[in-house]
C-alpha cells in the first residue's frame, strides 16, 4: 500500500463500505508495534481525522500512480 491508494475494510458488505485514502505509511512512534504495520487513512465519513489502521484490515480498490 502506498500514499494515494483508495481502500476499504476487507470483508465489509457493499452497502456498509466506506472508502478511504491512504495519506501516510509512516505511523507515529507510539503506534509502531512489532509485526503490525499501520497506515494513516482519511475515511470519507471520518470527520477529517486520520485513523491508523492495520494493513491486514484493508483492501486496495484503486492504486495511486
Amino acid at each position: 500500500m502506498k500514499v494515494g491508494d483508495l481502500v476499504v475494510v476487507t470483508g465489509t458488505s457493499p452497502e456498509h463500505q466506506c472508502t478511504g485514502v491512504i495519506i501516510s505509511t509512516e505511523p507515529p512512534e507510539s503506534l509502531r508495534f512489532k509485526n503490525r504495520t499501520r497506515v494513516g487513512v482519511l475515511w470519507a465519513d471520518g470527520g477529517n481525522r486520520i485513523d491508523w489502521e492495520r494493513t491486514s484490515w484493508l483492501e486496495v480498490l484503486s492504486e495511486s500512480r
